[in-house]
């Protein structure tokens, strides 16, 4: 009975004048503003005293959302003001979309407006609405079902304020109530007005979830509904830095939902993955069983398992309807060799338990890692799904989803997730999602320079360990060889103009290790330059590129995400031509920062010198307080990447070049007459 009350509750949220629309294979309405909502009338003006009073971009006029959860009664309804300020933002504010899943909601518009010298006029033409399939996550393998109503506004003006109000009716039946309610209470542009009112079953006690300064929101016990209401105004724009830890967030925040526990959200979550002790599974994965359990060791067992998952089971999720959160069959799954992560999750969970390793899935958010643990437990918060598997008494966090990944699952790092909540009956609390004891990542590039006539020949040998061999070991597997080599040759082009590969580029892959060496062989043609009386060779530290490459944003209010920990190191062993002098002496630097040592040393040898830079991260992220001081320290650092290795030539070498030049020139004077 309980959609006939909601399907009664829609049509009176329609209201008189209601009417139904079709576009593309979809249907919305026009209709009255839902009964529960609280309307109020938008400013006329915005007060010269207020943040964005001469913004010469946008201004937000108004944000307000509110919701029903109560009994028979679930829509969202939205009022949203804006004003570009500006001819080039006149494009984005005259389109405008409104994203629904019509497998279980519906979408009613109620009005499409625009303001101009302080009258407002109607562009509301239902006639001209398209809705059409936005697959927004497609290009990342996930169908979601959703679609959107596109709707193209004319004629607006800079200075025009535009208003949008419309309710999405229903929500997705899987979640069973299990959601809670969120807004920011800052944004990019300045706003005059945000709100977030919701209503609930009267005597629902909430809890609550504030970031960043914003104030906790009111609730009030009505007779009819508990209400729980958050507002701000004048707010000023809040600039974003970038670079941000992956639990954090700038903006201030509220969170809110019915009073439960992450226990209760384990009790919604464990009937989607019902035990599969009986079920029949495909033939040849039954074999691949059977030949893993004769694997003594239970962590190669669990790693044999986790890299057919990885590997021959490809990344790719239909997510409509109920399937947003219930797995597929591990039989169909493994069938069909394609499934989202709740899909390969609940296969490799499976499995697992068949080899006798207890295993259950734990959920995750990718998006804000470890600062989930102090949200209001909700079923909406999880955007990811990963195995925890149990070891010899430790709990092992693995990832079904990382194709081609190396080394011993015992020390995969999965910390960025920072916490999980595990899907099994004795779970009741967040867990953390530790880091390996010892950093796994890094790089190191050794190259030797040695004379070739007039060139010099070029040995390169680059490991790649950990996430880095992950990273390079997917990036082959999807790039020929002659595509890969080609971009390691112009990268020495690049530094030293003409050069040939004397050899194809070799690359050895010891998964089991995660290990990926490349090896490349070259002949530089004119890697010398000549700097004053004396020849310089410039060398650079590339192996440290990635990880000292300076914030986007150096004045912060924020902490800074700064790299992976691991091990980035440099070697360069130079073979100087027969006679010529180093004209540099033996060099030692040492920078220590907050989440970084570094060391640099020139070593003039016999024969020429070896050149070493030693990169250790220790720490993912630095705090606020240390930043300034972590910069002042990457900057010293990048005084030393590149260094110019300087050398005297002997006199009949520079007198054998001024010859050669000196027929160079006369052949082109000879040309040109």
């Amino acid at each position: 009975m309980r959609w006939i009350a909601g399907v009664l509750v829609l049509l009176a949220a329609m209201g008189a004048g209601a009417e139904d629309f079709k576009s593309g294979g979809f249907s919305f309405h026009t209709g009255k503003v839902p009964a529960f909502v609280e309307e109020r009338p938008l400013a006329e003006v915005w007060p010269e005293d207020a943040p964005g009073a001469n913004d010469d971009q946008w201004r937000y006029w108004r944000y307000d959302v509110q919701v029903d959860r109560r009994p028979g009664a679930d829509i969202a309804y939205a009022d949203y003001a804006y004003e570009p300020r500006s001819q080039g933002n006149t494009a984005s504010a005259g389109r405008f979309e409104i994203p629904y899943n019509p497998e279980y909601q519906t979408l009613t518009l109620h009005r499409v407006e625009l303001r101009r010298g302080g009258v407002w006029q109607s562009r509301l033409k239902p006639a001209d609405i398209s809705i059409a399939r936005r697959e927004r996550q497609f290009e990342q393998d996930i169908s979601d079902g959703q679609v959107a109503a596109l709707i193209v506004i004319e004629d607006v003006r800079p200075g025009d304020v535009v208003r949008i109000s419309w309710s999405v009716a229903g929500s997705n039946p899987i979640l069973a109530g299990q959601s809670s309610e969120q807004v920011r209470l800052a944004y990019g542009h300045p706003i005059l007005d945000v709100r977030l009112r919701a209503l609930y079953p009267p005597g629902t006690e909430i809890a609550t979830h504030t970031e960043n300064g914003a104030s906790a929101p009111e609730v009030v016990q009505r007779q009819d509904a508990t209400e729980v209401e958050v507002h701000a105004a004048r707010v000023d724009r809040l600039q974003e830095e970038g670079d941000y830890p992956a639990w954090y967030q700038p903006y201030p925040l509220v969170q809110f939902a019915p009073k439960r526990s992450w226990a209760d959200v384990v009790g919604w979550a464990l009937p989607l993955y019902p035990p599969q002790s009986g079920q029949k599974l495909p033939d040849d994965l039954e074999q691949r069983i059977a030949a893993w359990k004769a694997i003594p060791s239970a962590s190669e067992r669990l790693r044999a398992a986790l890299r057919a998952v990885q590997d021959e089971v490809r990344y790719f999720g239909v997510e409509t309807g109920t399937s947003s959160h219930r797995p597929r069959s591990p039989d169909v799954v493994w069938r069909r060799r394609y499934g989202d992560c709740k899909d390969k999750t609940w296969l490799l969970v499976t499995v697992l338990q068949r080899l006798g390793i207890p295993a259950e899935p734990a959920l995750v958010d990718t998006s804000r890692g470890r600062s989930v643990r102090d949200f209001a437990p909700a079923a909406n918060l999880f955007n990811h799904v990963i195995v925890r598997a149990h070891l010899g008494g430790k709990a092992v966090f693995v990832d079904p989803t990382l194709r081609l990944q190396g080394g011993d699952p015992m020390q995969g790092d999965l910390s960025s997730y920072g916490v999980a909540l595990p899907v099994v009956a004795a779970s009741r609390e967040m867990v953390e999602v530790a880091a390996p004891p010892q950093p796994t990542a890094g790089v190191e590039v050794k190259e030797r320079y040695l004379p070739d006539g007039d060139g010099m020949r070029l040995e390169v040998s680059t490991e790649y360990r950990g996430a880095n061999a992950n990273r390079v070991r997917r990036l082959m597997d999807q790039e020929r060889l002659e595509e890969v080599s080609r971009r390691y040759r112009e990268y020495y082009a690049k530094r030293f103009g003409a050069v040939d590969s004397l050899q194809a580029l070799k690359v050895q892959d010891d998964r089991d290790a995660n290990i990926l060496v490349v090896q490349e062989v070259y002949r530089l043609a004119s890697p010398w330059q000549q700097d004053g009386t004396l020849r310089g060779i410039d060398m650079q530290a590339q192996a440290l590129a990635d990880v000292t490459d300076m914030p986007a944003r150096i004045d912060r209010h924020a902490p800074l995400y700064f790299a992976r920990p691991g091990r980035y190191v440099q070697e360069v062993t130079l073979e100087s031509p027969k006679g010529w002098l180093a004209r540099f002496g033996r060099e030692d630097e040492r920078v220590e920062g907050a989440a970084f040592t570094y060391r640099r040393t020139l070593q003039p040898t016999a024969t020429g010198a070896v050149l070493r830079h030693e990169f250790d991260v220790s720490s993912r992220e630095v705090p606020l307080a240390l930043v300034p001081g972590h910069v002042a320290s990457l900057r010293k650092v990048s005084e030393g990447l590149r260094s110019r290795l300087r050398y005297a030539a002997p006199a009949s070498v520079d007198a054998a070049e001024r010859q050669s030049r000196l027929q160079d020139l006369l052949r082109e004077v000879l040309k040109d007459q």
